[in-house]
């Protein structure tokens, strides 16, 4: 039997400890009731952390996940939850302190399924734009990507059998699949991501690569491929 609340679901795959922090973030929001980390790390550092902040609250869970993939990472987290509603953050987003309410009230008013606006933690005016971008497309779309938040009721998401099981693109394909079951919600409020992939990168270069693979994706290439591609163009 599932309980009212919500269930935060966090895949991590070797996040340094300065990202990890954010995890704690959860601890102070109401109506959250746990916190379930879906780890696949194999830097020993990372591991070590995370245990370190499952000993801290009783209602943070971590649970191994042995298969590659974000997709499978959220879902076998999903499989632990026990919550109505299940919210997917990265483990480099800071999330805005009534997050919880907000969520609430949108499942409240009839939504099953909803995202966040993001913004980045930077001040540059590129970030800003990108950020400006991805909320307005996002919104037109009815596409999200995990950068989001997106949350979703436990029903919805089990009754579409979660994440598509592939490599990369796992968010927009789950996106394409709510959005035909149930009206999305957004949200306004900004969750704030990291903008280190943009900045080790550059900006230009993960723009360009960002939007080639989401036009791939469009014609039909296939995932594997796909994510080789984001590897090649990340050396």
């Amino acid at each position: 039997m599932q309980q009212a609340g919500i269930s935060v679901i966090v895949p991590v795959h070797n996040e340094p400890v300065e990202i990890l922090a954010r995890l704690h973030q959860f601890a102070e929001i109401d109506s959250i009731s746990e916190v379930i980390v879906s780890d696949s790390s194999d830097l020993q550092a990372t591991v070590n952390e995370l245990r370190k902040i499952q000993s801290r609250y009783a209602n943070y869970h971590l649970v191994r996940c042995n298969k590659p993939g974000r997709a499978e990472q959220m879902n076998q987290g999903a499989r632990h939850a026990k919550c109505e509603i299940l919210w997917f953050v990265h483990a480099d987003t800071e999330v805005p302190g009534n997050a919880s309410e907000l969520i609430r009230n949108c499942v409240a008013a009839g939504y099953r399924w909803g995202r966040f606006d993001v913004g980045f933690d930077s001040d540059a005016l590129w970030m800003k734009t990108v950020a400006w971008t991805m909320n307005i497309r996002s919104s037109l779309s009815k596409i999200c990507t995990g950068d989001q938040a997106i949350y979703v009721t436990s029903e919805l998401f089990n009754s579409v059998e979660g994440f598509p099981k592939i490599v990369i693109m796992e968010d927009v394909a789950l996106s394409k699949i709510l959005k035909d079951r149930s009206a999305m919600y957004r949200v306004k409020a900004k969750v704030i991501t990291s903008a280190r992939r943009w900045e080790s990168h550059g900006y230009m270069r993960t723009i360009l690569v960002m939007w080639t693979m989401r036009f791939l994706y469009w014609v039909g290439v296939p995932v594997n491929n796909l994510a080789k591609f984001y590897r090649q163009a990340h050396q």
